[in-house]
């Protein structure tokens, strides 16, 4: 009897399974097409370096873009104008132990970096307290507030022959790092036990 009735079903009703199968092979088809795209390489990935200064330990994590055959620097980097230093979220750094920076005290946390690129004449380094999008409102540089800032360090950017196609930093030689398009940045950092 129950296989009668099954297969007795009305017509409305095979009609109503189709278009549920049709809706599921779609979800699935959207699903599929999601995961690709997931799985496509991000634009400018989310990078992290890492090092010591003395016996501080420093963090710094930023979104990491690519020069593209694009003009950086007073072309897509505006001068005189307060970049995020990276891609997307803000670029953030920490420090284990109280450092300093070109005679600026930078307590132990976490912080926002910030730069105003130059043309012809020193950039600025920013530290700021900004960092974090749910506790700061901070996302990129459009909620920058200087009123925020720990430290702004001036300095001089080295141009080179050699592009760096994607934005890097590192922390050696009791330095932060900073390499994008021809532009490259190094800032001295002092941490307790620190050489000199």
């Amino acid at each position: 009897l129950m296989t009668a009735a099954v297969a007795c079903d009305s017509p409305k009703k095979e009609s109503e399974a189709e278009a549920e199968d049709t809706t599921m092979v779609a979800e699935d088809t959207e699903s599929e097409a999601k995961e690709e795209k997931d799985d496509a390489p991000i634009a400018s990935p989310r990078m992290k370096a890492e090092g010591t200064v003395g016996t501080a330990t420093v963090k710094i994590d930023y979104g990491s873009p690519a020069v593209k055959d694009r003009k950086i620097w007073g072309g897509l980097e505006e001068y005189g104008v307060v970049w995020r230093a990276g891609a997307n979220e803000t670029t953030a750094i920490a420090f284990s132990e109280d450092v300093t920076i070109d005679g600026n005290k930078v307590p132990a946390g976490k912080y926002g970096i910030y730069m105003i690129p130059r043309e012809n004449e020193p950039w600025t380094l920013i530290i700021n307290k900004d960092w974090d999008r749910e506790e700061h409102g901070a996302w990129g540089a459009y909620n920058y507030n200087e009123e925020n800032d720990i430290a702004r360090v001036e300095v001089s950017p080295e141009w080179v022959d050699e592009n760096q196609e994607r934005l890097t930093y590192s922390v050696e030689d009791g330095s932060i790092k900073f390499a994008w398009e021809k532009a490259r940045i190094s800032v001295p950092v002092e941490g307790a036990g620190s050489a000199g």
